[in-house]
């Protein structure tokens, strides 16, 4: 019996190790993607605009005027949604693609049931997430008030191979608030 080639049995696991390799990059990215897009609806919810700052794109603080602009946005918008505590938001990642040897972008849905114009209504939106350090640690901009035409002046270097949805708001037929 003619024993396997040392040369083909290492190419062999090279490959093979690679494979593992680049299978884990990409399950640990996606789960830290996830941890930090909670991290930032939890700042949302819980007022914590610094946090929430500290976990978003720059370019989406700067398209609302810098830190002091972005955080009355956000404020702004906080005080529209009290029922946030009652209706949590529900996150799962669409879409995870690494852009180059360091720099992962993603895709988050966040859905939520609430009432829209006194009327029951799941809102499903989107945040964008961008890590430049190979997943490690995320930056989002959250583009549920925004056109996803916006995205490309939010995010300048966001990759062509994202898929971002529109939000929408689905209601719920014959259901109105208080009944």
């Amino acid at each position: 019996m003619k024993m396997p080639n040392p040369l083909v049995f290492l190419l062999a696991s090279l490959c093979f190790s690679t494979g593992i390799s680049a299978q884990s990059d990409s399950a640990a990215a996606s789960h830290r993607a996830l941890l930090y897009a909670d991290s930032l609806i939890n700042a949302f919810r819980n007022h914590d605009l610094d946090r929430y700052l500290s976990l978003s794109y720059p370019g989406i603080v700067q398209y609302y005027g810098g830190r002091q602009g972005y955080r009355e946005y956000l404020y702004r918008l906080r005080s529209l949604q009290n029922d946030l505590e009652e209706h949590p938001e529900k996150i799962q990642l669409i879409q995870i693609a690494p852009d180059n040897d360091h720099e992962w972008q993603c895709v988050v849905r966040k859905s939520r049931e609430g009432f829209v114009d006194g009327k029951k209504a799941l809102v499903i939106s989107y945040l964008v997430g961008r890590s430049a350090d190979k997943g490690r640690s995320w930056k989002y901009a959250d583009v549920a008030y925004n056109s996803v035409e916006n995205i490309v002046y939010i995010m300048p270097d966001i990759s062509e191979r994202l898929n971002i949805p529109q939000r929408q708001v689905i209601y719920e037929k014959n259901v109105a608030k208080g009944l």
